[in-house]
């Protein structure tokens, strides 16, 4: 009986051990093929990015809250990589650095750029010198490594490892050097983008607007006044900030970063809330006459949403905008009107008038007319008046109204201005002719981002009119 048991249990020791046997090498022959799938890739990727003869422009993100940053790279067999850049952490000019990169296996390929590149791994960086926010010891918090998701000869899409933010890139044309790339690059950001238009309107498919903000931060003293004015532009920040129309600025803005394309730009994220485009608004260009941004979806789709300034009448006194009235562009009664204050001023200390200007006073939050006077920086008069649209992108400029009758400051002095308007008659009757009916507002150029010179046409008498330039 002893021996039976001892037969069974032998037998059944080795039936385990023929399985596990069997087992061990069936998990062996799929692990070797995991193995080699991946390396497979891992070449495959790391060849695909050595292959591009002129190398390749990266979108870069590091964080939702500050701009894109375009890079070329030329990655070389032998683990080189090449990257070149041009933005505000290089003085705007183009520079280039090599360093070392790979593709390695990290459940899935990774591009990672193994040592340090100044140029790069800035926004990787907890330095809190590198980054524009505040980032609580954590620099910009960007990544270096990046998980690949889909690579062809023709885009190259991966997230970043660490924070999951949609990178790309793309084949450099042929021909095209990294500090031509980086010229076309700032021509087409000016072409765009001018730091003298403080907002924009966008404008989604469903008719859902939005304003393009700068990000303006005033400081206040105890008699609720305004000490001092910080700006963060999205010209020059490459931030979007944007509300919709009806929302609060404050709690219901959302910030998008962009980078500038060769033909555009794309932001990080997409545009929310709209509800009739075929594909998320992402990426801008010009429509096809070349006056301002249409988004046809990222990748392709239907016309998404515009981008244009303001309409004039909105855009003439609004805040962080100036104008300058055109003396050799005036018609009417303006000839001689400004001719008599030309004359008045040299009359009065033989000052030299160099330019009239409206702008908007952010300390008084009222529009007003500047009377600059050539080398009198400190003595410029400043003329208030209200300004008020009307639908058929028209205005009036009342220097009369009983808000603003008879309020002129030279710095902030009351008295001073009184003093200055009395010493020069021409000054009151050029004021009261601004003041005698309703403007229609006209374009003459064909930018609907940034107008820059803008007609004045009295309704009433068209033969009264003069232009202003955008400053």
């Amino acid at each position: 009986m002893k021996m039976t048991y001892a037969k069974y249990f032998l037998c059944a020791a080795c039936v385990t051990l023929t399985l596990a046997s069997c087992s061990r090498e069936e998990d062996d022959i799929w692990d070797q093929d995991a193995i080699e799938r991946l390396d497979a890739a891992r070449n495959e990727y790391y060849n695909l990015l050595c292959s591009a003869p002129n190398g390749w422009e990266m979108y870069y993100f590091a964080n939702n809250k500050e701009a894109g940053y375009n890079f070329v790279m030329k990655f070389e067999q032998g683990d080189k990589v090449t990257i070149g850049a041009r933005n505000a952490n290089t003085g705007d000019v183009y520079q280039e650095e090599a360093s070392i990169f790979d593709v390695i296996t990290d459940d899935g390929p990774v591009l990672t750029f193994e040592t340090y590149n100044s140029l790069f791994h800035r926004y990787a960086d907890p330095d809190p010198e590198h980054t524009t926010i505040d980032s609580d010891g954590i620099g910009s918090g960007g990544d270096y490594e990046f998980k690949i998701m889909s690579a062809s000869g023709n885009e190259i899409y991966m997230r970043g490892k660490k924070t999951g933010i949609e990178i790309y890139m793309y084949p450099l044309e042929s021909g095209v050097t990294g500090e031509q790339y980086f010229n076309d690059v700032y021509a087409m950001h000016d072409r765009m983008f001018s730091s003298s238009i403080p907002t924009l309107r966008l404008t989604l498919a469903d008719g859902v607007g939005y304003t393009i903000m700068n990000d303006t931060v005033r400081s206040m003293d105890e008699n609720d006044k305004v000490v001092e004015t910080v700006e963060h532009r999205y010209a020059t920040d490459q931030v979007l900030k944007i509300v919709r129309d009806g929302d609060d600025i404050i709690s219901e803005s959302t910030v998008i970063g962009y980078v500038v394309t060769r033909n555009g730009l794309r932001c990080m994220n997409a545009v929310p809330g709209d509800t009739l485009s075929t594909t998320p608004v992402r990426e801008f260009t010009f429509n096809a006459e070349g006056t301002y941004l249409v988004s046809t979806g990222f990748g392709g789709g239907t016309q998404g949403a515009t981008i244009k300034a303001p309409v004039l009448s909105e855009l003439f006194p609004m805040e962080g905008t100036s104008w300058r009235i055109n003396p050799d562009k005036l018609g009417g009664s303006y000839v001689a009107a400004y001719q008599e204050l030309v004359s008045g001023l040299m009359d009065l200390n033989g000052y030299v008038l160099e330019s009239l200007t409206f702008s908007y006073d952010a300390i008084n939050d009222v529009n007003s007319m500047g009377i600059v006077i050539q080398g009198n920086a400190t003595t410029t008069p400043r003329v208030y008046c209200v300004m008020t649209p009307n639908e058929n992108n028209g205005t009036t400029i009342d220097f009369n109204d009983p808000a603003v009758k008879d309020k002129i400051f030279i710095g902030l002095d009351a008295q001073a201005g009184r003093n200055f308007m009395q010493s020069v008659p021409a000054l009151g009757r050029l004021c009261d002719l601004l003041s005698n009916g309703e403007f229609t507002m006209i374009a003459t150029g064909d930018n609907e981002l940034c107008p820059a010179e803008v007609k004045f046409e009295n309704k009433t008498n068209p033969n009264d009119y003069f232009y202003v330039d955008l400053q």
